[in-house]
């Protein structure tokens, strides 16, 4: 556990000092011509090595889409002759636990807590099945043993079970063919009470590419916030031993110090027959209500619309307000909204789903995708591309996203932020 255990105090320490500079930045701002530019020490991202995977338990072989191995033209990438991936001998020299394929494609996130347009991270594989998961691994290192056994690490935790404390929302369009709207997923996510045949893809889309890949998506991805120490300072209990914990309590998860891959599991959003309408499982239309109607036209004013025409969600609160989650304030989004207009559990304007881990959606389940800890001090190369949501015209639907990203690649910085020294 010896190579483990340095990986987790190197994050700890550097989590530490990203908190601090996190803790300056701006959550959006539009373009600076400032030149001044921070150090640049942070390396940019790269795949792991099949080790790295294995000691984490994650077989690399299982690995759907994996940079480094496949995809290296085409989409993300925005022309054919861009290239997602280039093979660099500097990644396992500035990092023993990756693999020599440095990583182009910088996939653009709202933070979920507060639709920050700040988070940028490597979207390297997909896993499409629980099976993709070790249930065994031994690996001598410096003496100690890196072991998984019946799918458990030594701290008796399967990947598995604590890679699903990380979501990343996606939202695939919700057109068909048809260029219709349908309001409920097709696969195990159908509502019973909709047509079968008024559903959208949440597998593989006509051109092979699942639906959660980019130039499948209405708008950008959110990525969860809950990124907690695992040194005790969450209030976790973190022993196996009954004499120290009386109950065993490690969750929520420190997704930099526990989630060494950066791995997330998907959850799928999308506007109900509430919001949308449709065709019901008797053939017969489906009126939206006055209710998702001003919840519609209030998210659109507020956030703007997406690719299929449905308003953009940022945060987990504005889901939840969608959701009709009780309590919810209105205050999420504004936009004219009143508390009383909640949706009613039985009339929800939005639904969440995950897919099925047997993989019978035919869908991506979870992603390789290490959020970049700092994108600063140039984490962001000069020869990275932002993999962002498009309009038709080929600009990125969210300028902020795009304004934080030519900022970080240029002056190591967010927008606005003051170099240290300046």
């Amino acid at each position: 556990m010896k190579s483990v255990l340095r990986i987790i105090l190197v994050c700890l320490c550097v989590s530490a000092f990203a908190g601090y500079l996190f803790a300056q930045t701006p959550s959006g701002a539009s373009v600076t011509t400032s030149v001044k530019v921070f150090p640049r020490f942070n390396p940019p991202p790269c795949d792991f090595s099949d080790l790295f995977y294995q000691e984490n338990g994650i077989d690399p072989s299982q690995l759907v889409g994996r940079f480094g191995t496949s995809r290296q033209f085409g989409p993300p990438a925005v022309s054919q002759s861009q290239a997602n991936w280039v093979a660099d001998s500097t990644c396992s020299a500035n990092d023993p636990t990756r693999r020599n394929f440095r990583i182009l494609a910088t996939t653009g996130a709202f933070k979920d807590d507060d639709g920050a347009p700040t988070q940028f991270f490597s979207l390297l594989a997909f896993l499409v099945n629980q099976t993709n998961f070790e249930t065994t691994f031994s690996n001598s290192v410096g003496g100690s043993t890196i072991s998984i056994a019946d799918s458990l690490n030594p701290r008796g935790i399967s990947m598995q079970s604590l890679v699903g404390n990380f979501e990343a929302y996606g939202a695939p369009t919700q057109k068909m063919a048809n260029g219709q709207l349908a309001p409920t997923p097709c696969g195990t996510l159908h509502d019973p009470g909709i047509a079968a045949n008024d559903c959208f893809a949440i597998g593989k889309e006509a051109n092979g590419s699942f639906s959660v890949e980019t130039p499948n998506l209405r708008h950008d991805w959110r990525i969860a916030s809950n990124r907690n120490a695992m040194d005790g300072s969450d209030n976790n209990c973190i022993n196996t031993d009954p004499s120290v914990c009386a109950i065993f309590s490690d969750s929520p998860f420190g997704y930099f110090c526990d989630d060494l891959l950066g791995m997330w599991i998907v959850t799928y959003f999308w506007w109900s027959q509430f919001a949308v309408g449709g065709i019901d499982s008797s053939g017969q239309p489906i009126t939206p209500t006055a209710n998702c109607n001003k919840v519609l036209a209030a998210f659109a004013s507020v956030n703007g619309t997406s690719l299929d025409g449905t308003p953009i969600v940022k945060t987990g609160n504005q889901l939840h307000f969608i959701e009709g989650v009780p309590g919810t304030p209105a205050s999420v989004i504004g936009g004219g909204l009143t508390d009383s207009d909640l949706p009613p559990s039985t009339a929800p304007c939005g639904v969440e789903g995950q897919l099925d881990p047997a993989g019978s959606d035919g869908g991506a389940i979870w992603l390789i995708c290490p959020t970049i800890q700092d994108p600063r001090n140039g984490a962001i190369a000069k020869d990275a591309f932002l993999d962002v949501v498009r309009l038709q015209n080929g600009n990125a639907q969210n300028t902020d996203l795009l304004n934080n990203f030519s900022c970080l690649q240029n002056t190591g910085k967010f927008c606005n932020e003051a170099a240290p020294g300046f």
